[in-house]
């Protein structure tokens, strides 16, 4: 795949492969909003089946959606609309093909049509998987979703926000108007493809009688994989067999190609305003990671300034919920700091891992190799003259961005937000919404958690008062390593997160015992989602970001770079983690009395106002 730019949209050109390549062109059409996140990675997996059957795909971002130029406006249906006409065009002239096929999911689905009803007859086919048949059915859902979702802030005048999306009122009104039926009809495409979720009705024989009188042949089926697909990123299946028939249905009739496909334009710069700019890259191995490089125009960098690396949240890819990384890493670019914003392997548009058991089923968010994009984005980070990066994680990439900061010594800061766990095999493997971890007994959780405590209270006065690490609670010597290291961290919770009970477990209540070590913040945010999903939450969390970023690393010229505190000698305990339990429980009450009450140098150790950090 290759990256394309045309007009404010960002695509991805998938050239037709194998031996029967055809003269017809697909122009794929994404959901909106948290259906798009759910679907990234399938709609490439799409791409690619379409494009292995012999047909050149586009697949692109609306403007103001993805990574395409601009933000949420009034009118944007309009504009969206104006973006697929221009991928259709864009494709003729890069692919050499003869005729167009449009193929939507959801709502894409049904601006395909509308699309194709402003050029009645123009349109080779349409595909339609689970299309919005009605808009104020639709609005409903977004409706209730937004009332809800919402954990923090107050709704904005004019705005219908859902999972960190909004809708002006004005497109707001243009789907309260929207009726599948009509659209089909006006577009006069010759073919039609329905594919339905399970529980959705059939439109029936009227339809396609009246459809027909149009000029157009209505084929119905089931989609079958829906309810596994459409659902959160790191439980979604890609339907294979759904996207088998949609290929099949789409070469059907298709015409031979009458030429070579020619070179893509090098246009792949999306300038954006405030001296900004974007472009694709492809990296790793085998140059199959990919990610969005944004940084400021020649001239306006911010000199010293680390760049700044995005990670994945959960399975959605790299653009964050709501679009949050999108927004963070331009506005990083104003303020003269480059980022990288990266999909691991399986997610987004990188390819699948190599090493996945069932290619279709849901990535590997904690596996062996879940820090491999993150060394490989630092390599690329560094060849372009960034020696040190900053790396930003929220949930499960929260944890690949800590465990990465261990391994990796270009690392120089994190901010991590709702970490699920410091040590996974400590701590279980809690679930990515923030909830218990699975197989946790409710009855011994507070057994659980003491004992936990004790070692790691244990682990941190012997490290402290004598320089030894046990090893006791790896965590413990994880983050007193970084801290040593120089490493800048912010740790960053939502209200009642399951995280703050790991810090606690670790640390203490609100991770007391990390306030005397350097360059390092806890911050309690005023909402209560997981996943930062809330706009207001995602703004709070920038702004930190932003504070952190010129009190540790000299972002605007008031740098106070992290510098790690003289510290006696440390001596590792001979087989770290692995020291025998009985051992661990027999060090605590063996300890000199001075270290079991607390007090090292003659002082106890104070919790701090956890709020402020």
């Amino acid at each position: 795949m290759t990256p394309i730019v045309f007009g404010d949209c960002f695509g991805w050109l998938h050239p037709a492969r194998g031996p029967e390549v055809t003269g017809r062109g697909v122009v794929l059409c994404s959901p909106y909003g948290y259906e798009a996140i759910c679907a990234h990675r399938g709609m490439r997996r799409l791409a690619e089946t379409l494009a292995a059957a012999g047909m050149p795909v586009l697949r692109f971002d609306y403007p103001g959606t993805g990574d395409s130029a601009g933000d949420e406006a009034p009118d944007r249906i309009a504009d969206w609309l104006d973006g697929i006409e221009m991928a259709a065009d864009r494709l003729c002239r890069e692919a050499g093909i003869t005729e167009v096929a449009l193929c939507g999911l959801r709502l894409g689905a049904t601006l395909a049509a509308m699309a194709a009803a402003r050029r009645p007859g123009r349109v080779a086919a349409l595909a339609l998987l689970a299309p919005v048949v009605s808009g104020q059915a639709y609005l409903r859902q977004l409706t209730l979703a937004a009332r809800t979702g919402r954990s923090a802030g107050a709704p904005e005048p004019d705005w219908l926000e859902t999972a960190g999306f909004r809708l002006h009122r004005s497109d707001v009104e243009v789907l309260a108007g929207i009726e599948l039926a009509g659209m089909l009809e006006a577009a006069r495409v010759p073919q039609v493809l329905a594919l339905l979720p399970p529980r959705q009705p059939m439109p029936g024989a009227a339809l396609a009688a009246r459809l027909r009188e149009a000029g157009t042949m209505l084929t119905e089926a089931r989609f079958e994989g829906y309810d596994a697909f459409l659902r959160d990123a790191y439980l979604s299946r890609v339907p294979r067999a759904d996207f088998v028939r949609v290929t099949d249905w789409l070469r059907q009739g298709a015409p031979p190609a009458t030429g070579a496909q020619s070179a893509v334009a090098a246009r792949d710069l999306l300038t954006l305003p405030g001296g900004v700019r974007e472009r694709a890259v492809l990296f790793g191995p085998g140059l199959g990671l990919a990610g969005m490089l944004c940084e400021p125009e020649p001239g306006r960098a911010a000199a010293g300034v680390p760049a700044v690396l995005l990670l994945n949240t959960g399975a959605n890819h790299h653009i964050g919920n709501g679009r949050m990384a999108v927004r963070m890493a331009r506005r990083l670019a104003g303020l003269g700091v480059t980022s990288f914003r990266v999909d691991a392997a399986g997610i987004g548009d990188s390819a699948d891992q190599p090493s996945a058991a069932d290619p279709d089923g849901p990535p590997s968010l904690y596996g062996e190799d879940a820090t491999v994009h993150v060394h490989a984005a630092l390599d690329l980070l560094e060849a372009r003259g960034f020696p040190h990066c900053f790396v930003i994680g929220i949930c499960s990439g929260a944890h690949v961005a800590f465990q990465a900061a261990l391994r990796d010594r270009r690392i120089a800061g994190l901010a991590l937000a709702n970490l699920p766990a410091f040590d996974r095999d400590a701590g279980g493997a809690p679930a990515l919404d923030g909830g218990p971890p699975p197989g946790e007994i409710h009855a011994l959780r507070r057994l659980h958690m003491l004992v936990r405590r004790l070692l790691a209270e244990a682990d941190r006065l012997l490290a402290e008062g004598l320089g030894v690490e046990l090893g006791l609670n790896r965590a413990g010597s994880w983050v007193r390593g970084l801290a040593r290291r120089g490493v800048s961290m912010l740790l960053v919770y939502s209200a009642g997160d399951r995280g703050l009970r790991e810090l606690r477990a670790h640390f203490g209540r609100g991770g007391r015992t990390l306030s005397g070590l350097p360059g390092l913040r806890r911050v309690v945010l005023s909402g209560s989602d997981h996943a930062l999903t809330p706009r207001a939450m995602q703004q709070e969390f920038q702004n930190l970001v932003e504070e952190h970023l010129q009190r540790h690393h000299g972002l605007g010229g008031a740098s106070r770079v992290v510098q790690p505190e003289p510290a006696p000698p440390l001596v590792e305990w001979p087989g770290g983690a692995g020291v025998p339990v009985m051992l661990r429980r027999a060090v605590l009450p063996l300890a000199p009395a001075w270290l079991r009450r607390g007090r090292v140098a003659g002082r106890r150790f104070q919790d701090r106002n956890f709020k402020a950090g």
